[in-house]
Order: structure tokens, then sequence, then C-alpha cells
């Protein structure tokens, strides 16, 4: 008796231990993707999620919060280039109470369906340029490539993007192309049909990041729309603004021309996501709020 009174104490005094039960999690993600895509990631979870990033393909995918407590949503670029292979989305989570989640998902990257397109240009734009022009692509590309490297850490926009010009489309994204017979890089824009002068608007809100004149896409502008997207203007007769100006949706930029390697007048339209070469058309009408 002495024996199970010990024992009754003992069960008595041990004190009991609740396990935290934490929400769970989800990510909404493709699982196929495709060279040169943009896709819409969406995380769910409760209200102790205070943010959230990701990283696919060794480049960032940025979330924002939406209208709904513990909801983010982000962006993911696949490069024209990238190998059809199966990469990781890797997206750590931070919780109010402290925790850091981490969830991966598997993606799969495919070939896109691009058909080739065969131009006939000046000779000079076919054969390798001279000692002086090599120098000057190259201070170029390094003035863009740090551009690309650039993330602004605040989304600038909040609208859906549009059209920066109504037009024929004569160049699609993606073309494996060749130049008087002579393969060249694939397009990573879309070429839009129109006359010299025409006006040229603004994708979205965003800051003009840089105005330079390039040997191959001529007179250009580039507008950071903030956390790793760019979009590009190319050909350019005219640019109507300044670097580091804020610009809106839709406000007048600049002027349809023929400048650098091309065969008329036309737009060059071309988008960067977290440096990824993405097909701009893919922009048009997604939100991520």
């Amino acid at each position: 008796m002495k024996n199970l009174r010990t024992v009754l104490v003992g069960v008595v005094l041990i004190p009991l231990v609740f396990a935290t039960v934490t929400a769970a999690v989800n990510i909404d993600v493709p699982g196929r993707v495709t060279q040169g895509g943009i896709y819409v990631v969406t995380l769910s979870g409760d209200d102790t999620v205070m943010s959230a990033r990701g990283i696919f393909a060794r480049r960032n995918v940025h979330f924002n919060p939406t209208g709904v407590s513990g909801s983010f949503t982000g962006l993911l670029g696949v490069d024209l280039s990238a190998s059809p292979e199966v990469r990781t989305l890797v997206v750590t989570v931070k919780k109010s109470n402290g925790i850091t989640e981490t969830l991966t998902r598997s993606i799969t990257i495919t070939r896109g369906d691009f058909s080739v397109q065969r131009l006939t240009m000046d000779e000079k734009w076919a054969n390798k340029p001279d000692e002086a022009t090599l120098k000057r692509i190259e201070r170029e590309t390094g003035v863009v490539t740090a551009l690309y490297a650039t993330e602004t850490p605040r989304r600038l926009w909040s609208e859906a993007f549009m059209m920066p010009l109504i037009g024929g489309i004569t160049g699609a994204f993606g073309l494996a192309r060749y130049i008087n017979g002579k393969p060249s890089s694939p397009h990573s824009g879309i070429d839009i049909a129109a006359v010299t002068g025409t006006p040229v608007v603004a994708a979205n809100d965003g800051t003009v990041a840089l105005v330079m004149d390039m040997y191959y896409s001529g007179l250009s502008l580039f507008i950071d729309h903030g956390q790793g997207l760019y979009t590009m203007y190319f050909h350019l007769s005219d640019v109507l603004v300044t670097g580091g100006e804020s610009v809106k949706r839709g406000q007048a930029i600049a002027r349809v021309g023929a400048t650098g390697r091309v065969t008329g007048a036309h737009l060059h339209f071309g988008a960067r996501l977290n440096y990824n070469k993405v097909n701009p058309a893919e922009l048009m009408g997604k939100r991520i709020d």
C-alpha cells in the first residue's frame, strides 16, 4: 500500500506538456514550366507567416503579401536558354514566433516551341565587327549585365501590365534567327511593327533605369519595375524621359524608330525577370495581389 501511494503521488506531480501545433504552409506552383515563361507562385499559411523568399535555378523569386492574412504571391521566371530538366524551387518562410520553415517543390523545365526566322540585312550586321566596335559592344554588355543584376527591393507596380504599342507582331519571342544565312542569338523579345515616330508607352509603373545608344539595339530605354523585373524598349528614334525618372503605366516614354540592327522601323519589346530572359507577352494581364 505504501508503494501504491508513492506511485500515485508521482503520477499526480508529473506536469502535462502539449506540443504547439502550427498550421501548414502551402505552395501552389506549376509542376511543369517552359523556357521563357513567367509563372505566378502562391504561398498560403496562417497569420504567423511574416515573409517568404524563393530561389529557383539560382535566381530569386520575390514574394509580396496579398490582402489575405498569411498569403503571398510572387513571379517565377524561366530563362529562354534554361536547360530542359528538373529543378527545385526552395522557399524560405519566416514566422512571427521566430521559426523559419523551408519548403521545396520539384519543377520540370520543358523546351519551348520556337520557330525559325531568316533575315537579309547589310553584311555589317552578319559579319564579325571590327576591334573598336567589339570593345564598344563589350562596354555596353557590361553596363546592361550590371543593371539586370540589380534588384530594387520594393515592387514598384500594382496594376496589370499593358502592351507598350498596338501593332502587328513581326518577330515572336524565342525565334531561332539566321542573318544572311548565319546563325544569330535567339530573339529575346517581341517585335511590334509601327512607323517611325509612333508613341511608345510604359508597360507599367517603374523607374527609368537606363537610356543608352547601343550598337545592336540602337537607342534603348530600360525601365525598372522593382524586385528584378525590367522591361526594355529598343530601336527608338526618340526618348521622352530621363534616367531616374518615375514613370506611370500608359505614360508616353519614347517614339518608334529604326536605330541599331534593324530591317525597318519597329519596337523591340523585351523583359528580364531576376536576370532571366522571359517573354514580355506573358506579363500581360498578370496580377500578384
